[in-house]
């Protein structure tokens, strides 16, 4: 083998070249044919490339949906001008014959009376566009008058239903006790206190009695609490159930009640008696008051007292 290598080594340089060729020219002419083939397509590529037309830059493709915006409206220009002028000349409300000559022709005679009849049987055009006009201007001002008018009417009327509600739902409450109011409520304006010897507000109204006086529901309710007040003494609250609670203040401090007992019309809850520490420098009397929805008012807009 050694010897073998040492003649190819001993060959001139022209018989090298032929040898390298001899043994490799298979695989040297397989790389050149595969260079051949893609140098070829490259070619062929570019030219079919170079060679085809640019698209047209607002060619509309086929099976795609037209723009609306490249749309050419240039040829319904004059057609919608014509159009234009012809329905500026007809008056609003009546119909063309222009466009369609025939329109109306079948049944007319060489003599035009049927046209005639047909003339007066059709509508006036004129009395048809005056009702269309009227029907979308809206009511008139006498229907407006009449609809004002109406309305006000109705406002009258739903207070007055309203007052006879009132009237009907407003409870017919008796004085709790017999006798004339020595301190009215006041709660709008300061009275004159004895007791502090100064201006305070009233939040009820103080009937006279004497000590011992029998005091009664002014209507029907529920005993709804028994507290002795640090301000009014010994004190009854009744609710009425209708919007309404009673207070009955200043009582003797013998319980004789019990909260969730039912009470009619002028039963007896207490008698009066001197337990007002806000109150004591004035003389006996019953403390009373009234409640609507839990807000203070003057009891005497809802019973009458003696005067």
């Amino acid at each position: 083998m050694n010897n073998k290598g040492k003649l190819k080594d001993n060959l001139p340089e022209e018989n090298r070249f032929k040898s390298f060729f001899k043994e490799s020219g298979f695989y040297i002419a397989i790389v050149v044919g595969l260079c051949a083939l893609a140098a070829g397509a490259v070619y062929f590529s570019t030219n079919q490339i170079l060679s085809d037309p640019e698209p047209e830059p607002y060619q509309v493709q086929e099976n795609e949906p037209q723009n609306d915006y490249e749309l050419d409206i240039s040829q319904y220009d004059n057609a919608f001008e014509n159009r234009w002028d012809q329905s500026s000349i007809v008056e609003e409300g009546t119909d063309s014959f222009e466009d369609d000559p025939f329109i109306g022709m079948e049944d007319v005679n060489p003599d035009g009376s049927e046209a005639i009849e047909d003339a007066e049987e059709a509508p006036d055009t004129n009395t048809a566009n005056e009702t269309s006009t009227e029907m979308n201007a809206g009511p008139r001002e006498e229907d407006a008058s009449v609809t004002t008018t109406g309305q006000a009417a109705s406002i009258a009327e739903d207070a007055a239903t309203e007052d006879v509600v009132l009237a009907v739902v407003r409870p017919s409450f008796k004085p709790p006790i017999e006798g004339k109011i020595q301190t009215e409520y006041s709660m709008d304006k300061l009275i004159f206190s004895p007791t502090f010897n100064e201006w305070r507000t009233h939040s009820g109204v103080d009937i006279a009695a004497p000590r011992g006086e029998v005091v009664r529901a002014i209507g029907n309710g529920v005993i709804a609490e028994i507290k002795n007040d640090p301000r009014y003494g010994f004190t009854i609250v009744i609710d009425h159930n209708n919007g309404y609670k009673s207070v009955y203040s200043n009582l003797v401090s013998d319980q004789t009640m019990q909260v969730g007992q039912e009470v009619k019309l002028g039963d007896p809850i207490g008698a009066v008696g001197a337990t007002a520490i806000f109150e004591s420098a004035e003389p006996t009397h019953l403390h009373f008051e009234l409640y609507k929805e839990n807000k203070l008012v003057d009891p005497a807009a809802y019973m009458d007292f003696s005067n």
